[in-house]
């Protein structure tokens, strides 16, 4: 069912992908040292979630690292960029995949290739001698331009560096870059994951996704309350580039509220109690935001959701505050519509109705996605 709904074929695009990912993140705006530290400290809560080893954590800091400051470093400035920064990183069975993106020139195109290709074509053993090679001479340009941060991301990767450059126009193209990492017990990425020129593929898809439906930023795998807690700094100063302090204030409300739905309702593809899997995105359009999660639940609970969303929707504000008054004084009632304070809240709040779409998982479960929006 669909309530109040009309991007469901987009959503029903997104849940079939979302399986092939444990973990997944994508942000695309202004890159700042206040991000890319959040955005740092959201990996990191999300490798502990998911029990990574520390020497693939190392790796995956790592470049991480690198790869933020090659776009913080080249993204250009808001009149030269035709396309604004991106990252994700995704995880796979057997490993991570870790992609930047940024406008460059295209006369600096041939150069940035003869440094990623000198890279390439060397295996292990004289990656590291050019490395100390470097060091010791203090400089790069004898060695055919590759730069450290380069050779080491190769390195620590084990896999041959991926890019392609996109033509904007006569003058810019967009570049993508990404490193694989293997796991520390995996010969080779499995599943849907073939090759690296693969993988790029799929994630450049995934940008053109984040571009054609205004997404900001773009979260998927276990919550809990350290995870909110980094998701919620990640927005902090990079989304909601207003000085309405009102709607600041009722955005991160609205947040938080969603967020915490998650984290308490939400269930476990494979009955594990200690697992939270959902989905957090934010749009950002000239106008409005909107705010959407997605979690599992039993297929039990989907018809009274389903009732409570609609039942909510057709009340008008007044309605609603006696609605929100009666819930407060009575104790809540899981068989009746009304019940569900975090939804009337959001209501009232946003003036918006709330819109819901649902994916059917299995015979037990089903993805549901909330959806809703906030005005300038």
């Amino acid at each position: 069912m669909e309530v109040a709904t009309n991007n469901t074929s987009f959503f029903n695009e997104l849940f079939s992908k979302l399986n092939e990912y444990q973990l997944s993140y994508a942000y695309k705006g202004d890159f700042t040292k206040h991000l890319t530290d959040n955005i740092l400290e959201l990996a990191e809560t999300g490798m502990q979630t998911e029990s990574e080893n520390n020497l693939t954590k190392k790796k995956v800091y790592f470049i991480m690292v690198e790869s933020l400051q090659n776009i913080t470093r080249h993204q250009g400035t808001p009149e030269t960029r035709m396309l604004e920064g991106f990252f994700s990183m995704n995880k796979y069975p057997s490993g991570y995949l870790i992609t930047s993106g940024n406008i460059v020139e295209n006369k600096d195109i041939d150069v940035l290739k003869q440094k990623l290709d000198k890279v390439n074509s060397l295996d292990g053993a004289q990656l590291k001698e050019l490395y100390q090679e470097m060091l010791a001479e203090g400089s790069f340009s004898s060695k055919g331009g590759a730069g450290l941060g380069l050779i080491e991301m190769a390195r620590k990767s084990g896999n041959k560096l991926t890019y392609h450059f996109e033509a904007v126009n006569a003058d810019y193209s967009y570049f993508y870059f990404q490193c694989n990492i293997a796991n520390k017990n995996a010969e080779q990425l499995e599943t849907t994951v073939i090759s690296n020129t693969d993988t790029l593929t799929v994630t450049m898809a995934m940008h053109k996704t984040v571009v054609d439906h205004n997404l900001k930023l773009f979260y998927h795998g276990q919550f809990g309350h350290e995870n909110i807690k980094s998701i919620l700094k990640m927005t902090e100063g990079s989304s909601f580039e207003t000085d309405n302090v009102l709607f600041r204030k009722t955005t991160f409300a609205i947040m938080i509220e969603m967020l915490q739905n998650i984290c308490y309702h939400g269930i476990s593809k494979n009955e594990n109690e200690n697992e939270k899997p959902g989905l957090f995105m934010v749009s950002e359009h000239e106008n409005y935001i909107e705010l959407i999660t997605g979690n599992y639940i039993h297929n039990a609970k989907l018809n009274l959701i389903e009732t409570r969303i609609d039942y909510m929707n057709k009340l008008n504000m007044h309605e609603l505050e006696a609605l929100f008054l009666e819930v407060i004084v009575k104790e809540k009632n899981d068989n009746s519509p009304g019940a569900g304070l975090g939804f009337i809240d959001i209501r009232m709040k946003t003036g918006n109705n709330i819109q819901l779409n649902t994916q059917p998982y299995n015979n037990e479960l089903t993805f549901i996605t909330i959806k809703t929006t906030i005005n300038f």
